[in-house]
């Protein structure tokens, strides 16, 4: 394990990643700063759960000394390549993301999940296939707790969601087991194109070897291209792959050949989550917790009791006979196409939000063909507007409760209306967290207003 002891360490960003990351170079005995462009007013609790002997420059980094420093750990949410960082780098300073220096004091192996959509549902479903296998497990990274607080802990298996912006920052990062669940345009304002964006996904796989497992989609072009390191690889998909792995038929069951097993693997009333891209997710998950010597009693346990995130095609009520479904993790045109998808009934899309510099046009195609109207919010509304042509019914709304009682007004029992944004969140609300829980509050005024005039 590496050694911070006497090391002067620089904190970029104090976000959740960035205080994990304080605290724990403070335990081991290195001498902290933290900087954000935020004041203390405006990070608020987070400030208060700092050691007391973190030396803090807060509300911008002017005031910072480049020279005190010969280690910077950076959040997430700080691009790499903004105008400090960079200065830090050019300083010479070694500049490491969270994960990285989570990575080098841990002490049980790790599955990283990485991948444009999908990566948390996978991730907590490898945690719950790993608990029924009877394995203590962490279960955190870009979901829940940082990385950092597995650090020092008596864990079995380390289950970390890892993202693009993570790996921006790794360099001796090497998972036991590593998933890239698919690669689709996502945050292409941070990452400037695709080549880049898939080039950091990639990254997860970069340092593994013999003994490893990768496992990836066969039937994603550009995860399709990434085998051939030492680790071996493990596929899963919609055909029987050539090599190992787990894919699913039309009918939705699904079978394994890999790590000594084959045969069936679940069948659609095996899983509570629905929809096809959940069943590649679970394939994923299974894959990745056979890797790991669990055996399939414990997949098949918890793959019939999961039932699913907060926000991730969450049903939240049924007024009138009309499903309100928040899929407000669709935080980007392919996962949207995928929510989608997974309907064969009538849909009215609630769409819209922040630009990551996304296109439409495939997200269009498929609300021409699936969707019975379309209700869009946020600044990329007049973009999605003007990729659907002259498709009606649409309409341009301010805000969610205004979206929900237009949808409902277009819908009869028997439809649905779908949150599924394609979006992110930060026009309107803080995160996608807490569109969804807008989303549900503007049903819930719905149900009450209805139910009065009855």
């Amino acid at each position: 394990m590496k050694d911070y002891a006497g090391r002067n360490a620089l904190v970029i960003g104090l976000a959740r990643s960035g205080l994990a990351a304080a605290r724990l170079l403070h335990s081991l005995g290195a001498r902290v700063t933290v900087t954000d462009t935020k004041s203390e007013e405006q990070l608020g609790a987070i400030v208060r759960q700092l050691p007391v002997r973190v030396e803090r420059f807060l509300g911008g980094h002017g005031a910072v000394r480049l020279a005190d420093f010969d280690l910077a750990v950076i959040s997430s949410g700080v691009p790499w390549d903004a105008p400090f960082p960079r200065a830090v780098r050019e300083a010479g300073i070694e500049m490491i993301s969270e994960i990285e220096l989570a990575f080098t004091r841990l002490s049980a192996p790790v599955i990283a999940v990485t991948g444009s959509n999908g990566k948390s549902t996978t991730t907590t479903l490898i945690g719950e296939i790993l608990k029924a296998a009877g394995r203590n497990v962490f279960v955190g990274g870009n979901l829940g707790a940082p990385l950092c607080d597995a650090a020092g802990g008596d864990y079995e298996w380390i289950a970390a969601e890892v993202s693009s912006f993570q790996l921006e920052g790794i360099k001796t990062f090497r998972p036991r087991v590593a998933l890239i669940l698919n690669i689709t345009p996502d945050h292409m304002d941070r990452h400037g194109g695709m080549e880049n964006y898939a080039a950091l996904k990639a990254r997860v796989a970069g340092n593994m070897g013999e003994g490893d497992t990768l496992i990836l989609n066969a039937g994603d072009p550009l995860t399709r291209g990434l085998g051939g390191g030492r680790a071996r690889v493990w596929w899963f998909g919609q055909s029987a792959p050539h090599g190992e792995g787990a894919w699913a038929g039309a009918d939705g069951v699904a079978s394994i050949r890999a790590g000594g097993l084959a045969g069936a693997l679940f069948g659609p009333a095996d899983v509570r989550i629905k929809g096809r891209h959940n069943v590649e997710n679970a394939m994923a998950a299974a894959l990745a917790c056979v890797a790991a010597g669990a055996p399939l009693s414990a997949i098949k346990q918890a793959l019939a009791s999961f039932g699913g995130l907060p926000h991730r095609m969450e049903l939240v009520a049924a007024i009138d006979g009309v499903a309100f479904i928040n899929d407000s993790k669709a935080t980007n045109p392919e996962a949207a196409i995928k929510s989608l998808e997974g309907f064969d009934r009538d849909v009215t899309l609630i769409a819209g939000g922040s630009d990551k510099g996304l296109a439409f046009g495939a997200l269009a195609e498929v609300i021409r063909r699936k969707a019975k109207g379309v209700v869009l919010i946020g600044e990329t509304a007049p973009l999605i507007e003007e990729a659907l042509g002259d498709f009606q019914p649409r309409a341009r709304v301010s805000t969610l409760d205004e979206a929900v009682a237009l949808a409902a007004g277009w819908s009869a029992a028997g439809d649905t209306v779908l949150l599924a944004p394609a979006c992110a969140s930060f026009d309107m609300f803080n995160n996608y967290e807490h569109r969804g829980a807008m989303f549900r509050e503007a049903v819930a005024r719905l149900a009450r207003e209805r139910e009065k005039c009855r």
